[in-house]
């Protein structure tokens, strides 16, 4: 992975000279900041055997509230956005753990609620004044994005939670084998509905920084970033099966996945051949791993 990663930054170097400028870097970590909150959910989702198709939609959704009431409560909008997304993230652990739902059907029937919901809001988006929300994505703590930062805490955070909580201990266990896991008295449903609300409640604060960025509520945006968050998760080594995977390689993974995106795009390559080369990077994320511990096992055995 750190190998990957150095590659990409000397692929971008000698291909374009503006890729290492500080205003390209600048964009590249406040993009990460975005998706990267979003990456964060969907990786503990994931390592606790499901995935969240709802999270693009829940972005949405966290932009058009935080438009509709940032005039009213100023800052206070940022909360209640999050708490949105925190609503839509116990919906899909409700159906997913009281009603038995398999995670795509509960997950892809939030994706439709939240984006209803934006709809709801208003159909043609909301224009955000507020000075403060615009200063707050503007500002740098030296050279770096703050928002890039708070990314990063949040990185941090959730990796302590992973391993040292025994909520974290939880979501690999249940993940890795549930029967198993609710054999060893590990609150299998409860376990679960936490991941879906922490992937709702950062779902809802990622939402709050495009709407910064953007100084807008847009209830159309962020169709398909459910895709992306899965593919930097993937890059980042978390295994699709459950029960194993690190925030921090999700954190390079993402970055991996912007670079090479922004590489492409300083480059000039035709946006489809893009989408075609994402999908060849993120089938070797998944396949090259496999092969690599079916080799081992086979060694082993021989």
């Amino acid at each position: 992975m750190e190998t990957l990663f150095v590659g990409v930054v000397l692929l971008g170097f000698i291909a374009s000279p503006n890729f290492l400028t500080t205003f390209n870097v600048n964009s590249i970590l406040q993009q990460a900041a975005v998706l990267g909150i979003l990456a964060v959910g969907q990786a503990v989702v994931i390592i606790s055997g499901g995935f969240d198709l709802s999270v693009g939609s829940v972005v949405a959704l966290s932009t058009m509230v935080t438009a509709s009431t940032i005039a009213e409560f100023g800052l206070l909008s940022i909360p209640v956005a999050v708490l949105a997304g925190g609503a839509m993230g116990a919906v899909s652990g409700l159906a997913v753990t009281w009603a038995r739902i398999p995670p795509f059907v509960a997950t892809l029937a939030v994706l439709g609620i939240a984006r209803g919901l934006a709809f709801t809001i208003d159909n043609q988006g909301i224009v955000i004044s507020d000075a403060q929300l615009v200063a707050f994505h503007a500002a740098h703590v030296g050279p770096v994005p703050l928002v890039a930062l708070v990314w990063l805490a949040i990185v941090v955070l959730v990796h302590l939670l992973l391993r040292f909580t025994r909520t974290g201990t939880h979501w690999y266990a249940v993940g890795g084998n549930l029967e198993t896991a609710r054999l060893a008295g590990v609150p299998v449903a409860r376990v679960q509905l936490k991941a879906y609300l922490l992937s709702g409640c950062l779902a809802g604060l990622a939402g709050v920084l495009f709407a910064a960025r953007s100084s807008s509520g847009s209830p159309g945006i962020a169709a398909g970033w459910e895709l992306d968050s899965i593919a930097v998760v993937v890059i980042g080594g978390v295994s699709l099966l459950g029960g194993a995977g690190n925030v921090l390689r999700v954190a390079l993974g993402v970055l991996i996945y912007l670079m090479l995106a922004n590489v492409m795009n300083l480059v000039n390559v035709d946006t489809y051949l893009q989408n075609v080369l994402k999908a060849v990077l993120i089938l070797s994320a998944v396949t090259i791993p496999l092969f690599v511990q079916r080799r081992g096992q086979a060694r082993r055995a021989s």
